[in-house]
């Protein structure tokens, strides 16, 4: 019997890094960082390049993602989803598709950078007057300071650190490299 493989996922030549703290006006707009602007701009077609979708993830921040890598995701989201469960019938892949189908937004920027934010989305994610972009690759995120402060740090950075560490000996033992990672800080072989 042959298994069905998962559909891989190519993304746009787009790479966010780092983040920015902006301010949210009186009208619920955000003004985009401009060197994230650049990306964009630099990446996608003029008709695409201020069409952006906006997620409310998890009940912790807003995930945007550019219009061309928002569907090259669906598309590997609902090749994925459809092959476990083609008619819908599962609770968990239901609600995978009422959060991220029923609940993304297409949002326009303007000419000067700037996107408006729905209320329930800066409700959901508590976002009042600041916020802090994060580049995650190809996707950005808005998050509210305090909020992103808490999740990088106490518990959270123990955890991420354990991870780090574990996904460097994962490459090790794959590659047969004993020894430390240099591009991950604190990863000497020891742990």
């Amino acid at each position: 019997m042959a298994t069905a493989s998962v559909p891989t996922w190519r993304p746009e030549p787009m790479h966010f890094t780092g983040r920015e703290h902006h301010s949210v006006d009186a009208k619920g707009r955000v003004s985009m960082p401009l060197r994230f602007r650049d990306v964009i701009f630099q990446s996608a077609t003029a008709a695409t390049a201020s069409q952006l979708m906006l997620v409310p993830w998890f009940g912790e921040c807003i995930r945007i993602f550019p219009v061309s890598c928002w569907e090259a995701r669906m598309r590997v989201l609902e090749e994925t989803l459809t092959e476990i469960d083609s008619f819908g019938y599962g609770e968990d892949e239901s609600d995978l598709r009422r959060l991220i189908y029923g609940m993304a937004i297409e949002a326009q920027m303007d000419g000067h950078g700037r996107i408006v934010l729905a209320q329930h989305l800066r409700d959901e994610a508590t976002i009042a007057r600041d916020v802090y972009w994060v580049g995650l690759g190809d996707f950005l995120e808005l998050w509210d300071p305090a909020r992103l402060h808490e999740r990088l740090s106490g518990e959270n950075a123990r955890r991420l650190r354990a991870r780090l560490a574990d996904l460097r000996r994962r490459r090790s033992s794959e590659s047969g490299a004993p020894g430390a990672d240099p591009a991950v800080p604190g990863s000497s072989p020891a742990g």
